[in-house]
Parts: C-alpha cells; structure tokens; sequence
C-alpha cells in the first residue's frame, strides 16, 4: 500500500512515456519550417526566371510563342544570380510536372501547367517557369519520409495585354485623330494619359486602345468612326490605371567629338559620318544624303527639303543610327524622302542606342512630317516633351526591322488624309529593358 499510494516519480516516468512523441513534434516543426524557407527561396527564384525569360520574348518574335535561347539563357542565369544553384540548369518546355531528382526546371511560352484553369493560359507574351527540387528532411525520414519535392511555378509577362495583342506601341499624353485620319497599327496597342480627340472618319487598327483622361468624339460615334480593336473593345477604352512614361528613366547620350563631316549643307550624293552638329543641317531640293550607322548629337534642326532624301543604305544587320536632338528637331518637309533604321542589339561601337531613332532632350523642338513626305522608321521615336505631327496628306511606316518599333510622344496629331502604320510589337528596348506597356509577375 505504501508503495501504491506513493506518486513519487511519476512525472519523470510520463516525460519518459512522451518524449518520443515530444521530440517528434519539434523534428516535424524544424523540418516544415525548413521546407517553408527553402521553399520561398525556390517561389523567388521561379519569378526571377520568369522575368528574366519574359523580358526576351520580343527579341525572341515580335510574335511571341516562342522560346528560344536568349530566353533559355536568362533564366539560366537568373537561378545562378539569385543563389539557388552555381551551375547552369538547362530547361525543357513540359505541360506536366514531376518529381525530379535533382533541381530541375520547366520553360513555357504560353503557360500550359495549371491547364484551363489559368486565365494566361496559352497567351503568347507570357513565360510561364517551373522549379522543381528535392529536399532532404531532418527528423521526416525517421517516420519514412526521407525527402519533400518541392515546386514553385511563376508568369510573367505584359500586364496589359489583351487577346492578341504585344504591348503598346503608341504612349502619348494627348492624341488628336483628324477627319480620314488612319492609325494602323499590327500586334500592339495604343495609350493616352490625357485627352483623346478624334473627328468624324477617323480610322484606328490596333490590339488595344486605352486612354486614362478625358476622350472628346466631336462627332465620332456610332459609324461615323472606325475602330478595328482586339480584346472586344468597340471603341477607345477609359482607363483608371495610369501608366508612367516607360522610357522616362533613361540617360542622354554625352556629347561627342564635333563630325568630321560637320556642314549645314550636305552635297548630294555625301555619306556624313556619326558626332556632334552643332548647327545641324539643312538638305536642299533633291539633294539624297546618307547617314553611316552610329550616333548624331544634333544641336540644331535636321531639314529634309522638297524631293530631297536622307538615308542610311548601311543600316543592315543589327547596324543603324540614333538621331539625339539637344535642340532643334527632324523635319521631313512636302516632297521629302527619309528611310531611317535604328541598331537593333546593344549599344554599338559608334555610340548609336538599340532600337532608339528619334531621341529629343529637353531643349529640343517638335517634330512634323509634312504633307506629301513619304517617311519610313524602324525604331522608337522618343520625344517626351514635344509634339509629333502628321500633316495631310502625309505616309509615315514605321517598320518592325528594329526589335522595338514604337512612339513615345507628349502629343501626336494625324491629319487628315494621312495614314500612319507601325509594323511590329512595342515591349522591348533592345538592351532587354522594358519600354512600352506594363511588365510583371503575374502569378
């Protein structure tokens, strides 16, 4: 009975009946607070992936729905940059994930994983990226689970595309569409910060068509307007969303050496080579000038007169020019003639910038194509505090040589009678940054 009724011990003999169980539980918490870290190292570096991918879609196909290797390669080095592996991890492109043996990684161009359940799915201007990779527990394996696979998965892409869309290729504070106006634009969209103006006959082709302030018809509603709009939009698309000007963060080229072709008045026939024009330069009637690839710092105007032609017959394979306006601006006069290509890859030898034609700083003027002027451009042309304008009877083609082929205008004004076309999609500079649109993590 003494013995019976003596509870000394007890505790050290129920600790002893539940430690085990004690123990296990501390084990399973350090092993899912462990997965739990390593699996948002793995979810950070999915979206790193996914970024660095999705910036190379338009210097993959101004198309989209392709992976090639430049995509293949920054998500590569998207993993090594952010510490999730040291060596390179080839991806292969797959609609199903498995386990892997080791850290593995899926790369989709039109997400495909989470099937019709995803609202990207198939959207050709997407990168989709799964990680996969196995991790050893700690205390798990005693109870038979010697490893968890772990798997994060990622999109990224143009946050405001819509149906077939690749970004915007137009972004102005203030459009005007004047009666037979026509914007005819292929594979991008259009956006207005401030105030829309059309006219009665006016005609707009393009992806998308969104303006964030206020919209003036002035008689162009029901048929009197054309609008040929992807996404189900029947007309221009008010917008709470304000966009910021995507190119507003980059730096002006330096000055360089004065040219040594410097001359106000170019001889026809004259290559002028790349620097610095204090004065800029003035091409008389009929006078043809062309350009050798590389960077012209103009000080002053560049005047294309009456069936004169400005140039650049050796801006091919990769190869083009930047027209940077300190002051002054182009002006392409009735009659006139210019074909200008920007460098398509990186910044050349000669200073010129990728994809970057028309660049005007914050001294220089407002640009005209004149009625009359036939103008083709292949690249962006940039002009943040100044007008662009179109004057009647004018044809301007920007073309989709160049990665980028896009305008970024405070203003931009389409006559009536003119037709203005851009080939191609607005979302990349050349460099891989981003210009026109909105790019990001969407999942």
């Amino acid at each position: 009975m003494r013995f019976r009724n003596d509870d000394r011990g007890q505790a050290l003999l129920l600790t002893a009946l539940t430690l085990p169980f004690l123990l296990g539980s501390v084990g399973l918490a350090t092993d899912v607070g462990y997965m739990h870290v390593q699996q948002a190292k793995l979810q950070t570096a999915a979206d790193a992936a996914a970024i660095a991918a999705g910036l190379e879609i338009g210097n993959c196909s101004s198309t989209g729905g392709v992976v090639c290797a430049n995509m293949k390669t920054a998500a590569e080095k998207a993993l090594i940059e952010d510490g999730i592996t040291t060596a390179t991890i080839k991806p292969t492109s797959s609609c199903t994930v498995s386990h892997s043996a080791s850290l593995a990684m899926i790369l989709n161009v039109g997400p495909c994983v989470l099937g019709s359940s995803d609202p990207n799915k198939g959207d050709a201007y997407m990168a989709e990226v799964v990680l996969t990779e196995p991790q050893s527990s700690f205390f798990a394996s005693i109870v038979g689970i010697p490893t968890f696979n772990l798997v994060a998965r990622s999109e990224a892409g143009e946050a405001y595309y819509i149906s077939n869309g690749g970004g915007n290729c137009i972004y102005t504070q203030a459009i005007t569409i004047n009666s037979g106006g026509n914007l005819d634009l292929s594979n991008c969209g259009i956006y207005d910060g401030g105030s829309l103006g059309t006219d009665s006959g006016a005609t707009t082709t393009a992806t998308t068509f969104l303006y964030y302030g206020s919209w003036s018809p002035n008689n162009c509603n029901g048929n009197s307007c054309k609008w040929n709009l992807g996404g189900g939009q029947v007309q221009p698309t008010h917008t709470n969303s304000a966009q910021s000007d995507p190119l507003a963060g980059l730096t002006a080229p330096s000055q360089p050496a004065t040219s040594t072709t410097n001359t106000q008045t170019p001889n026809s026939g004259q290559t002028l080579q790349p620097g610095y024009y204090p004065n800029g330069f003035n091409l008389n009637s009929s006078v043809t000038v062309n350009l050798s690839p590389g960077l012209y710092y103009m000080g002053g105007s560049i005047n294309v007169g009456d069936g004169a032609t400005l140039e650049c017959t050796g801006c091919t394979g990769g190869q083009g020019v930047t027209l940077y306006f300190a002051g002054g601006s182009l002006q392409a006069n009735s009659g006139s003639n210019v074909d200008l290509t920007a460098a398509s890859t990186g910044n050349t030898s000669n200073g010129d910038i990728a994809n970057m034609l028309v660049w005007a700083g914050p001294n220089g003027q407002d640009m005209t194509i004149d009625s009359g002027s036939k103008s083709a451009f292949s690249g962006i042309i940039y002009l943040p505090n100044q007008s662009l304008t179109l004057n009647s009877g004018s044809q301007v083609v920007v073309n989709g040589d160049s990665v980028t082929t896009a305008i970024d205008v405070n203003s931009l004004m389409v006559d009536s009678g003119d037709h203005f076309v851009i080939n191609g999609s607005g979302s990349y500079l050349g460099s891989g940054s981003e210009t026109l649109g909105s790019f990001a993590v969407a999942e």
